[in-house]
This record gives structure tokens, C-alpha cells and sequence, in this order.
């Protein structure tokens, strides 16, 4: 019976959010258009606008929240056999595995030289899309 009921209301939790990505289409698709060079554009743009200077109207949580947010719907969308060629893909996912760790971990900024290598890395990713696209 239990079961039941933790079962209706996943499926419930589902529909509604299902539900409000059909009614609010702008909030998935206000960031990823679908092709892979422009998005990864985006992507490293965004990144380093949450790194290097910050958005002054948000705090440092709400950036890092963002970061974390545009790394979760990029890797969703491209992943795959497709993708793993790519050397933009392969230093963008180095980026976002070395972010992912350190936001997950601690609610500190990167060190210096972290932050050095990853803008580093985001450098060569938009060197590598610009050279495969």
C-alpha cells in the first residue's frame, strides 16, 4: 500500500513538472538552442562571466547555482559517442568536472591557480569549437 502511494505520487511529480516545462518552453530553451558550437559558445561565455567578474546583482551562492545549473543542462544534452571526439567537448567536460567537484565540496571560491587553469581550459575549448565548427 505504501508502495502504492510513493509510486502515484512520483508519477504525480512528473506530470506537473512535465506539465510546466510544456507551459514555460522559454526556460529550457532560453540557454541551449540545440546546436552543439553555439551552445558550447554560450556555455564558456557563461562560465567565465560567473568566474572572472561575477554578476554584480547576484550573490557568489547564486552564481555558483547558475554555473552549476547551465553544467547540468549542457551535459544532458550532449553526451555520447558523438560528442566524445571532439576535443571541445573532452576540455569542456575537464572544466566541468573540475567545477562540479569544487562547487559540490565547498562553498569557498576557486584557489588562484585553479581559477587560472580552468579559464585556461575554457581558452582551448573555445579555440577547439571555433576550429571544429
Amino acid at each position: 500500500m505504501l508502495k502504492t502511494f510513493f509510486l502515484r505520487l512520483v508519477g504525480l511529480l512528473l506530470s506537473v513538472t512535465l506539465l510546466l516545462g510544456l507551459v514555460n518552453p522559454e526556460a529550457q530553451a532560453a540557454r541551449l538552442t540545440g546546436k552543439y558550437y553555439e551552445d558550447g559558445m554560450t556555455m564558456i561565455q557563461t562560465l567565465r562571466t560567473v568566474l572572472s567578474e561575477g554578476d554584480p546583482l547576484m550573490n557568489p551562492e547564486e552564481a555558483r547555482a547558475e554555473a552549476m545549473e547551465a553544467i547540468q543542462e549542457f551535459s544532458g544534452r550532449y553526451h555520447g559517442q558523438r560528442y566524445d571526439k571532439l576535443q571541445s567537448f573532452t576540455t569542456l567536460r575537464t572544466v566541468f568536472n573540475t567545477l562540479a567537484s569544487q562547487y559540490r565540496m565547498s562553498n569557498r571560491p576557486l584557489k588562484p591557480e585553479r581559477m587560472e587553469r580552468v579559464l585556461m581550459q575554457l581558452d582551448r575549448a573555445e579555440v577547439a569549437l571555433r576550429r571544429e565548427g
